[in-house]
């Protein structure tokens, strides 16, 4: 089963600082290797599937954090958007 508690550590870890973010942009699967995610879970992170993260239960604005660190900034907030709203 997917536990949220994982994947936001996840999340949390990637968008801690400068450093963590270039080594998950470097290298995702390395950088999550050292999680037990699911592969359903690794897929949502590695697919950046900001929807499909919210829900499963993750913290919204950790998924929004983790969506402005990995698609260039703020300047990408009206294409995040637009993922979480789209029809399923």
């Amino acid at each position: 089963t997917m536990s949220h508690f994982t994947t936001e550590r996840a999340l949390w870890d990637i968008t801690s600082g400068p450093v963590q973010m270039q080594a998950y942009m470097a290298d995702p699967d390395a950088f999550l290797a050292r999680y037990p995610l699911s592969d359903a879970e690794r897929a949502l992170i590695t697919a950046k599937d900001v929807k499909g993260l919210s829900a499963m239960g993750n913290s919204d604005m950790l998924v929004m954090l983790f969506w402005v660190g990995v698609s260039g900034g703020f300047a990408s907030l009206g294409e995040y958007l637009g993922r979480m709203n789209a029809p399923a």
